[in-house]
């Protein structure tokens, strides 16, 4: 998500509205809409070039050579423009398989993730993935949206979903043990709406454990979260986003602070966390959309800004007590999340490339993530 790339495949619009509203008045994904979106997904996979070369770590760069091609080098995620958006792109796909099983693309889902997932593909991955940066190539984002592909199939009751996770076992290991050692050895984090940002790494893996009863895992990462984020108080939410943040740096800390504590020591934390959230007067400014006329390039980041505050948004509104808050904050809530969405969709399947490659499987999570 950093270049211009402009027009490739431009899909026909669907044939019926991608949302419906449902009992309290937010939008969620219809049939069509559905369809849509793995159409997107499905395309973008599917595509060698363009891609990204020069990969950014912690430690050194990889520079694709001039002989490389992306499918040798991650024969499961070569498309997508960069291996992360690949991942969070298969993600898409199970979701909606899972949650869409009749769609006219469904065939075409299982047949591109069972290449992708397949024992040969997976081996490939992991051999790219251990071998550089010490194993810390892509983390924490793109590590943590491939635990939680993991973390899908996990709860899909389906023979390719067993046989797709067994063949993703030793990728998955390698996940896990960079995440229960790399977030004990740190003592502070900043806050984040980027691919560097703990919050978003630590709530994926955070799932992931519990899906898998990884017990050690689970208890230090809710040692690492309260660690960094227990104490915070007054985050900035109205500010935001930061720099070329894509998501918002404080909701992905409030949806991974919902997994931490339970209900009324949560719903205490928040209060503190961001008081804006539940106040009447400042909620309007705290989720304010500043509209752009321009969605290109960088400036989709604040398309996926909004589509990741609606999914923590999603999220927050699981774990809240019922009565967590007033009606009136409430219907305050649910009518910027749906904005948000018809914001972010202005730019979203018209044939540019720097759009399309991220922003269809972040519209799936706004609305689909944390849903059955």
């Amino acid at each position: 998500m950093f270049l211009f790339l402009h027009a490739f495949t431009l899909l026909a619009q669907p044939s019926g509205s991608l949302v419906s509203k449902n009992k309290i008045g937010l939008y969620e994904l219809t049939d069509a809409g559905a369809s849509y979106f793995a159409q997107l997904s499905l395309d973008c996979a599917g595509k060698v070039t363009p891609h990204h070369c020069d990969y950014p770590s912690s430690r050194r760069y990889y520079k694709m050579e001039s002989t490389d091609s992306p499918r040798d080098l991650w024969p499961s995620f070569y498309g997508c423009f960069d291996w992360h958006s690949s991942v969070h792109n298969h993600w898409c796909m199970v979701k909606l398989l899972k949650k869409f099983p009749h769609i006219p693309e469904a065939s075409q889902i299982v047949a591109r993730l069972d290449t992708a997932f397949s024992a040969k593909n997976m081996d490939a991955e992991y051999k790219f993935i251990s071998q550089k940066d010490e194993g810390m190539y892509e983390f924490p984002y793109g590590q943590s949206w491939f635990l939680k592909v993991a973390d899908e199939l996990k709860s899909w009751d389906d023979p390719l979903a067993t046989k797709w996770l067994a063949q993703m076992q030793p990728l998955l290991d390698l996940i896990e043990e960079n995440h229960l050692t790399v977030w004990s050895k740190i003592r502070s984090v900043k806050m984040s709406g980027s691919h560097s940002s703990p919050a978003m790494g630590i709530s994926f893996a955070l799932d992931y454990a519990r899906s898998f009863q990884r017990v050690e895992l689970e208890q230090q990462l809710l040692k690492d979260a309260k660690k960094f984020y227990a104490g915070l108080q007054n985050a900035p939410i109205a500010k935001e986003p930061f720099g070329y943040d894509f998501m918002s740096g404080s909701l992905l800390i409030a949806d991974l602070m919902r997994k931490v504590l339970p209900g009324k020591e949560y719903l205490s934390w928040l209060r503190k966390f961001t008081p804006e959230l539940s106040s009447d007067k400042e909620v309007e400014k705290a989720l304010n959309i500043k509209k752009l006329a321009d969605h290109e390039g960088m400036k989709s980041h604040w398309d996926g800004f909004h589509l990741n505050r609606i999914w923590c948004m999603n999220g927050m509104l699981l774990s809240l007590p019922p009565n967590a808050l007033r009606n009136s904050v409430k219907k305050k809530w649910y009518k910027n999340m749906n904005a948000m969405w018809d914001y972010a969709q202005e730019s979203i399947g018209k044939g540019n490339y720097d759009i399309d490659h991220w922003l269809s499987s972040f519209s799936v999570f706004a609305l689909c993530g944390y849903v059955d």
